[in-house]
Parts: structure tokens; sequence; C-alpha cells
């Protein structure tokens, strides 16, 4: 961990990348909306001239270099200074960096999981950037719902079980272990996961605990 605060999680920060979650106040209203400047500047976090929130839909679009109210749930760009934003309060935020130089946002709740958004991304990555190649990026799987509190029922739970059993215990769903096969069949190795449960951890929005509408904010941003 690069180190933290009171109402942020900084994850990687130097001259080159900026990982970060942050919940010091609900970035729900901020959905599908683009910011000229630095949204976080009161946490101390710099190197951001854009802010890019989606319009997230639970859908397995991916899009580069989106603009205002792009209704999507993957980010890609090689802009510096752009921060993809990921609004959650239990679904997994995934960001991939490449360190030769583009960076990746997804909002990936249990549709995404079960659609394999992470596999649309690699494929617009290969479509538009052939030369980059998955097995060197590395993927953070940031504050998410654990399988411990992530309970399934009726044909929801049916459905896991048929398509994705070897992730499912009983009637609980391990969608960051679901993410990490994803991945590793993309050929990526290198896999931070910050093993921080939404649900569990009282300082972060949980939609399953609380039934909350706030939600926080993962960030990703290439720097210089």
């Amino acid at each position: 961990m690069a180190g933290s605060g009171q109402n942020f999680l900084s994850v990687l920060n130097d001259e080159k990348i900026g990982i970060f979650c942050a919940y010091d106040r609900d970035y729900g209203p901020f959905r599908g909306e683009i910011f000229e400047g630095n949204l976080f500047e009161n946490l101390g976090l710099g190197g951001i001239k854009k802010c890019v929130f989606m319009n997230q839909i639970h859908s397995r679009i991916v899009t580069i270099d989106a603009g205002k109210n792009s209704s999507c749930d993957g980010l890609i760009t090689r802009q510096k200074g752009t921060a993809l934003c990921v609004l959650s309060a239990d679904c997994l935020p995934l960001l991939l960096w490449h360190k030769d130089g583009l960076v990746a946002a997804l909002h990936s709740g249990r549709q995404g999981c079960f659609e394999n958004i992470l596999a649309a991304c690699a494929a617009e990555v290969e479509k538009f950037y052939p030369e980059l190649k998955m097995a060197n990026f590395k993927l953070f799987i940031m504050p998410a719902i654990c399988q411990r509190h992530y309970e399934l029922g009726g044909e929801i739970l049916e459905h896991a079980g048929a398509h994705f059993g070897e992730f499912v215990r009983e009637n609980r769903l391990d969608l960051k272990a679901l993410v990490k096969k994803q991945a590793q069949n993309l050929g990526m190795e290198d896999i931070v996961d910050l093993e921080l449960c939404t649900f569990e951890d009282g300082s972060l929005p949980s939609y399953r605990r609380d039934k909350t509408q706030r939600r926080f904010v993962s960030v990703i941003v290439l720097k210089g």
C-alpha cells in the first residue's frame, strides 16, 4: 500500500501511476459525468487533470476515451492525467495497468462477472493496441463484497451453480475468485486483491448491508 487517510485508501502513488479508492463523500451523483480538474485534490491525491465517470448499466460494454454520459461499465485510456472512476457499493471495481502506458477501469457486478467484462476489455485492447499483451497487465481488485456475505437464491443461484459451480459454496458466490480465474484464462498472473470486503468494513458503503444508495469510487490515473 502507498498509504491511506481517514477518507481514502491509496494502493499505488508515484510519478507514473495513481490507484486509490475514496469514500469522503457520496460519489453516486457524479455518475456519467466528466470533470475538468482534480476532484480528489482535497485528499492530497495529485496528478489528475480530468475525472471520467461512467453511466454504469451492468453491461460488458467497454469504451475507449469515453465522453460524457457514456453508458458502459468499462473505460480504457492512454491519456495522462485522466482519472478513470468506478462507482460501487459491493460490486467489484477492477483496475488494470500496463506499464507501457495504458489503464482500464471496470465495474464488474454479478452480471459483469457472469458475462466476463474482463474478456471484453481484453478484446478492445487487442483490437486497438495489439502490441500490448494481457499477460503484461497488472490487475487490482478493489474493495468489494466477499463470498461470506454474498448470498444468492432462486433462479440466480441455479444459474450460478450450473455455470459457475466451482465458485459457489452452499448459497454463496465468490465473485473475486471467479474474476481471478477469468484473468488467468487471459494470461494475467499479476493480480492484487486488496482483500477488503465492503460488507464487513463499516467505513465503506455496502448495498447488501445497509440498502444504501451511497457509492464510493475506485480510481486509476496515468501520470506524467
